[in-house]
Formats: structure tokens, sequence, C-alpha cells
């Protein structure tokens, strides 16, 4: 379900994700480093001779350390999928390793795939679209389409956490998918003209694989196009969905008579959605819904049918016919420039992660991972909350009333480490039926979808239950800080070199999950995660002039990371400001640590540019540099440790040095 859910607009704050082939080891890191390359370049100092040993597997758009974890965590859940379908019969129809088995040999089962395509359901659905008199018509069958499945086109609503009031939820209403963000529609550069085309194409094979003739097809995927591009202009930039500011705006259910011409049948959505009309529901970007509605009329309804229905067979390209598979790995393929595209029997594991990701969770935890290192890495946590909370009280800009209340986040910051205490109880409800039994993935994945939804439906008026993991699965070599939960998140897939190693040096494990474990706690104190309290509510509990102040230090952040360029291309220091910030705090947070501790500072940091070693095809790099909120590694390195004085004295760094900042140049907030 996680794949096709509406996605939240109360986005956990992340660190980036890197690619990595080959089969490298942390130990590496205890290489010397030669003093005066470290002194111009600290990141290719450490990093250049690894980088350069790396091959980026065809099938990927680059390498790090990041998707080395994930290649070797994917491939323990491969071993245990496979090992369940193969043994499909000596476990029980309702065992948890039954319905892992069975998805994934509905997965691999083309022949059925083939025939049965989009089945009852699926046709039923499509006919009913094409069957719709006018917009209203349309509107109820994707309505019941959205309720059921979370299979959303021209309306998504969802129940999550009210922001204002965290204990409770509210309803979340928004319109379909632009494909595309902003920045790529209008985007004049040469890689947003690509991907524009790219996109084309994917729409027009779509297209020719449900029957249309290829000059009928292009035709449609030019409308789409348009129709998206045209949609876009009223959504945000990337940056500002991470702003509460911008996304919580607060509307009552009959509101939507407006934003949607007038032509929502409301009856029906309150039904559908148990609400009433005087119920209050958020809409995160009104402009994009307001151009949304404002081209709902009779004249392009068959405009809408065709974004319906391309709409559904991208959601379902995974699901269905082997050439729509293959029509998605080629776009995914193309986005970030890999040579070729991924395996059949990786998307296959992909798809069981994604759609019985709790179940994958379970056996991952049980399986792979080492105990001890729960208990290890939330006293690491522990020791750096810790040292936050006495950085905060000696804060020389900040108020004590402003003090106060900052400290509180730190007191109440909930850590998640590892895994869930206890697994969702919608799980008991789950069943796959397999191919013997006469299953298909297609049936099988909509009757997930919808237990997910109902069961979201139903918790919307009971309290929101804290000890969720809702930002993450366990297997995830990721770690996250949720604003609205105050909640900091390690997943166990994380918890392995070179970021945590029960038998590493106290240099590394702080110089790696370490790191970590600060950023994501400053995340709390961002540009976005500061306008939300210690409970997680978005409450402003700043006094007006340490809100000034903060404003100005954040100002000089962007002015700093704006005198970066990676790859001939500027970094924007407006895009990456919540991710920079967090970088600096959570790097000053463990040099103070290191410090207090007589820790070697030369591997603590050696270690720290380490891990962003990462490497990728130009196509990403482009892509990221237009859209992605993280600064690329080097500047994540070089930026952070060239505001560090610490650094400074490890290494002997001198005004002339390429790492030398002026002290009246370097940043710091936290």
């Amino acid at each position: 379900m996680k794949k096709f859910r509406a996605l939240s607009w109360l986005m956990a704050v992340v660190i980036f994700v890197g690619m990595l082939a080959s089969p490298l080891t942390a130990d590496a890191v205890s290489k010397n480093v030669n003093p005066a390359q470290a002194r111009e370049d600290f990141y290719e100092a450490v990093d250049k001779d690894i980088i350069s040993s790396m091959k980026i597997s065809d099938d990927a758009s680059g390498t790090g350390w990041f998707y080395l974890l994930r290649e070797q965590v994917d491939e323990e859940l491969k071993n245990y999928i496979e090992n369940c379908a193969a043994n499909l019969d000596s476990y029980d129809k309702t065992d948890r390793d039954y319905q892992v088995g069975a998805l994934y040999q509905c997965v691999m089962d083309k022949e059925t795939r083939n025939a049965y395509r989009y089945g009852t359901i699926g046709n039923e659905f499509l006919s009913k679209v094409d069957r719709a008199q006018n917009i209203e018509e349309l509107l109820g069958v994707t309505m019941e389409m959205d309720r059921t499945y979370g299979l959303g086109s021209l309306i998504l609503a969802s129940y999550d956490t009210d922001i204002k009031n965290v204990g409770n939820k509210v309803l979340y209403v928004s319109p379909g998918p632009t494909f595309l963000n902003k920045e790529n529609w209008y985007g004049e550069d040469d890689y947003s003209a690509y991907i524009r085309e790219v996109f084309r194409e994917l729409i027009a094979r779509l297209q020719q694989i449900n029957g249309k003739s290829e000059e009928e097809a292009y035709a449609v995927a030019d409308q789409i196009s348009a129709l998206c591009r045209q949609l876009s202009a009223g959504t945000y930039d990337v940056q500002e969905y991470y702003n509460p500011d911008k996304l919580y705006n607060v509307y009552h259910v009959s509101d939507l008579r407006r934003f949607y011409n007038g032509r929502l049948p409301m009856d029906e959505f309150c039904r559908l959605y148990d609400t009433k009309e005087s119920d209050k529901f958020i809409c995160s970007v009104p402009a994009f819904m307001e151009e949304f509605g404002r081209l709902l009329t009779e004249e392009n309804l068959p405009l809408w049918k065709e974004y319906v229905k391309t709409v559904f067979y991208y959601y379902c390209s995974d699901l269905t016919d082997m050439e729509s598979q293959e029509a998605l790995a080629w776009y995914q393929q193309q986005q970030g420039g890999a040579a070729s595209a991924k395996a059949e029997d990786k998307m296959a594991v992909d798809l069981v992660k994604a759609t019985l990701n709790d179940f994958c969770s379970q056996a991952y935890v049980e399986n792979c991972f080492d105990q001890e290192s729960k208990a290890e890495v939330e006293e690491m946590v522990a020791e750096v909350l810790d040292v936050y909370r006495v950085r905060l009280l000696k804060l020389d800009w900040m108020q004590d009333t402003t003090k106060a209340e900052a400290v509180k986040k730190i007191d109440n910051m909930t850590v998640k480490v590892g895994y869930p205490d206890k697994w969702p109880s919608y799980l008991d409800s789950i069943r796959v039926y397999s191919p013997a039994e006469g299953g298909n993935l297609l049936d099988n994945v909509l009757n997930l979808y919808r237990i997910f939804k109902q069961a979201s439906i139903e918790s919307k008026d009971k309290p929101v239950d804290r000890k969720e993991w809702s930002s993450s699965d366990a297997f995830t070599v990721n770690a996250f800080y949720a604003p609205n939960e105050n909640a900091i998140y390690f997943p166990a897939g994380i918890l392995q070199a070179p970021f945590y190693d029960k038998n590493a040096s106290a240099e590394e494990n702080l110089g790696g999950i370490g790191t970590v474990i600060g950023h994501e706690t400053t995340h709390a104190f961002d540009n976005s995660g500061a306008k939300y309290d210690y409970r997680g509510s978005y409450r402003n509990w700043w006094t007006d002039e340490d809100l000034e102040k903060f404003d100005q230090l954040t100002q000089k952040i962007v002015t700093y990371y704006d005198g970066y360029e990676n790859a001939g291309l500027q970094v924007s220091g407006t895009l990456t400001l919540g991710e920079n910030i967090a970088d600096l705090g959570g790097v000053s947070a463990i040099t103070e640590i290191a410090k207090n501790n007589n820790l070697d500072m030369k591997e603590l940091y050696k270690q720290y540019a380490w891990i962003w070693a990462l490497k990728y095809t130009p196509e990403a790099t482009k892509m990221l540099m237009l859209s992605d909120v993280h600064a690329p590694g080097k500047v994540r390195v070089n930026a952070v440790l060239s505001s560090t004085p610490e650094f400074y004295e490890a290494f002997g760094v001198v005004p002339g040095d390429g790492m030398y900042k002026a002290p009246e140049e370097r940043v710091r907030i936290w």
C-alpha cells in the first residue's frame, strides 16, 4: 500500500540515500590521509580513492554506502521471500510466511498476469470511467476507488495526525498527481526537457498497451502532459513542502463544493469518508486544488477521463501485465540515467517489500538484526540528547523563555530504535491467495490496499498512538525525524557498518551513527522542525526577538551554501536549508562528545567524510541538484567541516588552504 498511498505532506525529514555496488568495508577508513590534501579538500582526501573504485550497477543511478547496505538488506529479504515461496506448502495459510510467499508467487506468475491484466475490479472501474455522463459521475467513480483501495485520481482523501492537535486525526483532501514536480514541468534546463519527453513516452506506451493506436496514444500523452503542466503551476516549490505555514490550510468539508467547481457529489463524499459538511479538512496546496477545480468542466470531460485512466494505468503498471511493468522499469531507468532497467526479480522483491512491509520488517528483525545494537544505540541517542540539552542552555542568542521550550522538546523527544514495540493489528486480517488457490497479483494487492484503507478510516476517531512507527519500515537503511511526533527514528537497517558496529572504535561509531543521531535531533530545530513544539504540535513557541535572530542565522546559512557548487551547478542554499542546519548541528554535537571523551578528532572527521562517499550518473546529478533538499555529499562534508573550529585544530587548517573559511564567514546555529 505504501507505494500508492496518497503522500502525506507531513513528511518525515530524512537523511540522503546513496548507492553502492562494490563489496567495500568500513575498515578502509583507517587508511592514512595526506595532511596537505586534507587541508585543501577533505572530501577528496578521504573519499577520492574509494569513489574511484566504486562501480555503479547497470540498473542504478549512483553508488555510495547507503545503497551498499540497501542492496545487502534487499538480498537478505530476497532470500527470505524466495524461501517462503519455495516452501509455501509447509505453512499454514494464515501464517505470515505464507502470505509473503504467496504474494511473491503471484508476482512471478507472468502467464496469469498477462491474461488477467486489470481483472474484474480494474476493468469494472475503467468501464465506469468510460460510462460517466458528466463530471459529477466521474468524481463519484474516482471517489469510490480512492475510498475503497486508496487509488485516488481526481480526489485523494485520508485521515492523518492533526498537527495543531496531535492527539487527534483530521481529514486531508487533495487532487490527483501531476507526475513531475513544478521544477521539471517548467524547467528550461536539459534534464527537465529530457524528463518531460520521457514522461510523454511512458504515457504513450501505456496507452498503446491499453488499446490505443500509436497516433492516438501520443495525442493522449500530449494532452495529459499539457494538463499536468498547467496543474503544476499551482503547486509549491520542493522546499515549500517542508513548511507547515504553507501546508496547514483549514477549510470545512462544505468548501469542497467550491474547490471542485460545484461538481463534487457532497452526500456521497460524506458517506464514503464518514464525515459531515461542517467538519474541517486540511488542504495542503489550495491554489493547486483551485486550478484542478477550475478545469473540471463538462467541456473537459473526455480529457479528465483520459487523465483518470492514465493515473490508474500508472498505479497498476507493476501489478498487471509484464509489458506495462517493462514500461515502468524503463521510465524509472531513464529518470536516473541507469544503463539498464531493474531486473524482474528485483522488482518482484521491491513489490513484496512495499506491499507487505510490516511482515518483511518482522522477518528482518528476527533473522538479520543484532539485538544488542538496539540498547547500545539507545545509549548513544541518550548521550546526544544530553549534550544537546546543555548546548541549548548555553546559547548566547536565545532568551530563557525560548530555551525552556527548546529543552522541553529534547526532554519529550520520542526515540525509536530498531523496530516498533508492537506491530499493527490489521496484520491479523491479511490473507493472500496463491496461484494454486486461483489467486492473482492484482486482486491480492487491491485486497490488501482495501484492508489498509479501511484500517485508516476506522482509526480516525481513535487517539494517535505515539508508539506506532508511522514513518519507516524496520529494514529501511535511513533515519528520520518526524516533526508531528517529535520523534527520531533509527531503523534496524541502518544500524550496521559503516554507521554502527559494536566492534568498531568509539570514533567510528560517533562519526557514523553518532552524526546521524545528531543530524536527526537537529531537525527538531531546523527551519521547519522549529515550528513544532514538544508534543509535535504546529505552534510558535518562540519569542519574537529570538525568532528574528533565528531567521537571521538561517539566512546566513543560505548565503554560505549558495557559495558552493557541484558538477558545475550552484548549490541552492534555500532548497537545502533544513538539511544543512541538521548537518551543521549534528557534527557540532558529536564534536563536543568526542572532546569530552578525549577521542581522536582526526578519526572522527574521517569517518564522517567516509559515510558520504557518493558517485552518480550525470542524469542523477542534475535531477538531485534540481529537486533534492540535501546538499551533494562533497558539500555536506566540506561545508560543514569548514565551519567547525575543532576541524581546523585537528588538521592545522590555515588561511590560504582550500578548507579555510574566515571566522566571520563560518555558520552555526546549534
